[in-house]
């Protein structure tokens, strides 16, 4: 039933090309602005579609654009912090000591981490986000092969285009090609569209507890 929900909608989509809001959508197929709201959520996550704003209203379209992940190098540097400085100010949260301590993971990675675990996306040619991962054999005493995504960021003007969606499946792939088979990270609690991104791909809370000391 939700596949099939999901494949009107995708068909009505496809057939706009200013797209769509969601109260039409719901007119569409009968049902409400939540319900849509719901599946369109589940759409976006997937890559699928994504939104433009005009002025206060969101118009949904299907994803035309290509995303196309790439490995990255050191020449990327500089696309990588200009991506990272815009989400910082986007967040309020720009902090010289956040940027050099970016800067010094990002160069770090670039040179010594595992060339496969250092990922790209373009749109048009363009670096649109990044993502590192590493594998770490023994961490917290558990003796397993575990995979960790270290960063991740997408261009804020290019958000809801499948970009961070298809960065994470494509790391988890590298990860199951090393014979890696759980993968984690780290979240703040009341970052809830991350929560929901990773969600997305997969990912459920661990029974684990993080301890910190200020020293």
């Amino acid at each position: 039933m939700e596949e099939n929900i999901q494949t009107q909608i995708l068909k009505i989509l496809q057939d706009s090309n200013t797209g769509l809001q969601i109260e039409e959508i719901g007119e569409r197929l009968g049902l409400t602005r939540h319900t849509v709201a719901k599946y369109l959520e589940i759409l976006r996550a997937e890559g699928k579609v994504h939104y433009h704003k005009v002025g206060r209203t969101k118009l949904w379209k299907v994803l035309s654009a290509s995303v196309v992940t790439r490995l990255l190098g050191m020449d990327d540097l500089e696309e990588i912090l200009r991506i990272a400085e815009k989400i910082e100010r986007a967040d309020n949260s720009e902090k010289a000591e956040r940027m050099v301590s970016l800067k010094e993971t990002a160069v770090y990675q670039l040179e010594y981490g595992d060339p496969l675990l250092n990922l790209g996306a373009d749109i048009d040619g363009k670096l649109a986000g990044f993502i590192f991962g590493e594998v770490k054999i023994w961490e917290f005493g558990r003796g397993e092969r575990t995979g960790w995504i270290k960063v991740l960021g997408v261009d804020q003007e290019l958000q809801g285009m499948g970009v961070g969606y298809k960065l994470g499946k494509t790391l988890l792939d590298h990860f199951r090609k090393k014979n890696v088979r759980k993968v984690r990270t780290l979240v703040d609690w009341y970052e809830g569209d991350l929560i929901s991104y990773f969600k997305s791909l997969g990912f459920n809370m661990l029974s684990m507890l993080p301890l910190e000391k200020e020293i």
